[in-house]
C-alpha cells in the first residue's frame, strides 16, 4: 500500500509542472501590459499587450511569470496583471458578440417563421379551396346516388311494364286465336243452319207439291 502511495504521490509531482504549463491566464483590467524579454523592468519591452488577451503561463519567477501569446510570442509580464478570471471587458465583449449572434439568430427565425406565417396562410387557402371541392363532389355524388336510385327504379318499372306488355300481348294472341276458333265455328253453324232451312224448304215445297198433285187427281175421278 505504502509503494502505491509513493507512485501515486511521484505521478502527481511528475503531471504537476504540466499542469502549471497548460494554466490560461488573462490580462486583467487594465489597458495594455508590456511584455519582456527578462524578468525585470529593465529587460526591453518585446511586445505591448491589451486588456483580455489570452496568455499561455510557462513558469514563474518571483513576481514574474513567463507567457506566451495566443500568436506564439514568448516573454515575462508581471503577475499582478494576470487572472484566471474572464476580464470583465472580455466578458462584455463577449456578451456583445453573443446578443449580435442572437439578433441574428432572432432576425432569421423571425424570417422563418414569416415564411411559415405565409406558407400556412397558402396551406389554409388550398385546405378551405379543397373542403369546398370535397362538399361539391359529396353534393355530385349525392345526386348521382339519388339518380342512380331514380333509374334502377325506373328499369325496373319498364322491365316490370315490358314482361305486363308480353303478358297482355299473350293473351290478345290467345284470345284471337280462341276468336278465330269460334268463328270458323259460328260459320259452320250458320253454313248448317242455312242448309238444313233450305233443304227444309225443298222438302216442305215437295210435299206441298206432291199433296196439290194428289189433291188434283182425286177432282179428275
Amino acid at each position: 500500500m505504502r509503494i502505491l502511495r509513493y507512485i501515486a504521490a511521484l505521478a502527481a509531482l511528475l503531471f504537476l509542472p504540466s499542469l502549471a504549463l497548460a494554466q490560461q491566464l488573462f490580462v486583467s483590467d487594465v489597458q495594455e501590459i508590456t511584455l519582456r524579454t527578462g524578468p525585470s523592468l529593465d529587460n526591453k519591452i518585446v511586445q505591448m499587450v491589451k486588456s483580455g488577451a489570452k496568455l499561455e503561463k510557462l513558469k514563474e519567477e518571483g513576481e514574474w511569470a513567463q507567457v506566451r501569446t495566443d500568436t506564439g510570442k514568448e516573454g515575462w509580464v508581471l503577475k499582478r496583471y494576470l487572472s484566471s478570471e474572464t476580464p470583465t471587458k472580455v466578458q462584455f465583449e463577449d456578451f456583445k458578440s453573443r446578443n449580435a449572434e442572437m439578433i441574428e439568430k432572432a432576425g432569421k427565425v423571425e424570417s422563418i417563421v414569416g415564411k411559415f406565417e405565409e406558407e400556412n396562410k397558402g396551406l389554409q387557402k388550398t385546405l378551405a379551396s379543397t373542403q369546398a371541392e370535397l362538399s361539391r363532389i359529396k353534393t355530385e355524388y349525392e345526386t348521382l346516388s339519388k339518380a342512380n336510385a331514380n333509374v334502377a327504379e325506373m328499369t325496373r318499372s319498364f322491365h316490370d311494364m315490358k314482361a305486363a306488355s308480353e303478358a297482355a300481348k299473350q293473351e290478345m294472341d290467345r284470345i284471337k286465336r280462341e276468336n278465330e276458333t269460334l268463328r270458323d265455328i259460328s260459320d259452320v253453324k250458320w253454313f248448317l243452319a242455312g242448309a238444313g232451312v233450305f233443304f227444309g224448304g225443298w222438302i216442305f215445297g215437295y210435299l206441298l207439291g206432291r199433296a196439290a198433285r194428289k189433291k188434283s187427281n182425286r177432282m179428275y175421278l
